[in-house]
């Protein structure tokens, strides 16, 4: 019985050992790149069979040798939005870039086979960038692209390498978790990591050659804590230099100073001064700042604390949040009230520049600190502008819209013109009111209603018409001043024609007023559609300003510091010796139509 147990207990441990050793069987045969089955079956079958329009999550991640770090950007659509996530939902303008990317990576054919054995992917180049074993001596990560549908199911999973050499648009690749590296054809251009790739770059989306009006504050703030007998209080020491005014002769293609001022040390205030007769604008300067302004990049985004409106103006939730003052402290802004009783609002730290357009919007750019650890600083050179030299120093920036009605041209209205001798403001009254009330018969001598006759005639028309008519003619000696006479013998003609110079006269100063009437009302319309278009634009300019707000509204932006420096001017840019009249340039302003 004893051995009988025993043998049960070794044929279970024979079945055990038996089935563990199949289970590796059957694992060896069917692991990626196992040489149980041909890789060049595959050839001609085609990768990532799936609609453009079902992916809605997009994931690139590259890995940088130089740092040892890996460089992911990840874009997602939530009804129909799309936003990066890293950045806190900052607004992607993903729907053209998106589609591109996806195309480069959908339905991909497989020309051939370029290895089956993990052993050549990093001579390929199509090592997991995510892979912790990667060092800065790593030269062989690909860059992974990774794509999923509403449901966070998975549409594609690739890793793209090296390209092919002496082959057009051929490259490296091969699904993640395959050791298996195909031939394919496709362009990597569109898939970066770049921030700023992915955005509406252009910040303001304006026209400069709508700028009306440049408001220049140049100064620079620094606050500090100081202790007061009531405790720590904000001190803001300044450097202030002085503030310009200058505006656009669209005409004349040029600029002119408005307003010129300089902080006056003894007075330790603002004093104005005009240019001299050796001095002018800069023109040249002034052209760059235009263009830069039009082209405004942004390379970077942090959403700013809550508590703060879209003017900036702090309300009393942000004031007592201290979390939300260092965000911006840190930054380069600070809030504080400039003038006493007056509500917080916010102080940048390296001045403001508001610019004013001709659709009455007013944009407000203020300037913080700098920042030297901006992603683009990092990004790698073949995700940045061959032709621009991207820094490493960087600078936040506040920016916001107002609406300025002061910057549209006013409807004009025109005035009616003067009446004729004879006719008076009454007349243009009493004249329609009278025409437009019911008529009274006339009354006869005898104060009897004349009779009408079924065609409409009075008898005494009826009967004037019946009379002879050689007793109907002109009777050159009637007097036309005497009243008529209505006695018996007196002809109709007569009395038509002692009626007639009166009612002429009436005639033609109903006649006249008519027409004054007629032409007022068509200066009225004119007026009246001269006042739509102005109060159109009105709302146009402030429908445009709650867009820029609600855009703006909860973000630091980041530029470069070199766009800064083309932007925030001093006196020291903007005005120049006036040069000889015969070297001068007197060309218009790029831009603008000679």
């Amino acid at each position: 019985m004893e051995r009988q147990v025993t043998m049960s207990e070794m044929a279970k441990t024979f079945v055990f050992v038996a089935a563990a050793a199949g289970s590796l069987l059957l694992a060896f045969v069917v692991r990626p790149g196992s040489n149980t089955f041909d890789p060049e079956e595959l050839v001609g079958i085609r990768l990532n069979q799936f609609e453009v329009d079902d992916a809605k999550r997009l994931k690139i991640v590259k890995y940088d040798s130089e740092t040892a770090s890996t460089r992911t950007f990840e874009i997602t659509e939530t009804d129909g939005l799309w936003t990066i996530p890293s950045k806190r939902g900052y607004p992607a303008d993903a729907n053209k870039r998106m589609a591109e990317a996806v195309n480069n990576v959908i339905d991909r054919e497989i020309l051939r086979i370029a290895s089956k054995s993990a052993g050549e992917h990093e001579t390929l180049g199509v090592l997991n960038p995510e892979d912790s074993k990667l060092t800065t001596k790593s030269t062989g990560a690909g860059t992974r692209v990774v794509i999923s549908d509403s449901s966070d199911n998975l549409l594609a999973d690739m890793i793209i390498g090296k390209p092919v050499p002496e082959s057009k648009d051929q490259y490296n690749v091969r699904d993640t978790d395959k050791d298996v590296v195909y031939v394919v054809n496709l362009n990597p251009d569109n898939l970066s990591t770049s921030f700023k790739d992915w955005i509406e770059g252009d910040l303001l989306q304006l026209s400069a050659l709508d700028l009306r009006r440049l408001e220049m504050k140049d100064y620079s703030a620094e606050l500090r804590a100081i202790l007061t007998p009531n405790g720590f209080a904000n001190q803001v020491l300044w450097d202030r230099r002085g503030e310009m005014t200058l505006e656009y002769d669209n005409s004349a293609s040029e600029w002119n100073a408005a307003q010129l001022q300089k902080f006056d040390p003894e007075k330790e205030e603002l004093v104005d001064y005009d240019l001299t007769e050796d001095e002018e604008l800069d023109k040249d300067v002034l052209t760059e700042l235009r263009n830069s302004l039009e082209d405004l990049k942004i390379v970077d985004v942090e959403r700013k604390p809550e508590g703060l409106s879209a003017d900036l103006h702090a309300g009393a939730n942000f004031l007592n949040d201290s979390d939300a003052r260092s965000s911006l402290t840190e930054r380069g802004f600070a809030t504080l009230s400039l003038t006493q009783g007056a509500e917080p609002e916010i102080l940048s730290s390296e001045g403001q520049l508001t610019c004013s357009m001709k659709n009455g919007v007013e944009y407000v750019l203020r300037f913080g600190n700098l920042k030297t650890d901006s992603e683009e600083s990092s990004a790698t050179p073949a995700e940045t502008d061959a032709t621009a030299a991207v820094s490493d120093v960087y600078r936040y920036l506040f920016v916001m819209a107002r609406f300025n009605g002061d910057l549209l041209d006013r409807a004009e209205v025109d005035p009616f013109p003067s009446l004729p001798e004879g006719i008076s403001e009454d007349d243009l009254v009493a004249i329609p009111k009278e025409a437009s009330s019911p008529q009274q018969p006339a009354a006869d001598t005898a104060g009897e209603t004349a009779e009408v006759t079924e065609s409409g005639a009075s008898n005494e028309e009826t009967v004037a018409n019946s009379e002879p008519e050689e007793t109907r003619g002109d009777d050159e000696t009637a007097d036309p001043g005497t009243a008529p006479n209505t006695g018996e013998g007196e002809t109709a003609t007569a009395r038509e024609t002692e009626a007639e110079p009166q009612e002429t006269a009436e005639d033609k100063k109903k006649s006249e007023v008519a027409r004054i009437l007629a032409e007022r009302e068509e200066i009225k319309k004119e007026n009246n559609r001269r006042q739509d278009e102005y109060e159109e634009k009105i709302e146009a300019g402030e429908k445009r300003v709650a867009e820029l707000n609600e855009r703006f509204g909860e973000w630091y932006y980041v530029i470069d510091n070199s766009v800064y420096k083309s932007i925030h001017l001093g006196r020291d840019q903007v005005i120049r010796a006036k040069e000889d009249e015969d070297s001068s340039d007197d060309d218009p302003i790029a831009g603008e139509p000679e």
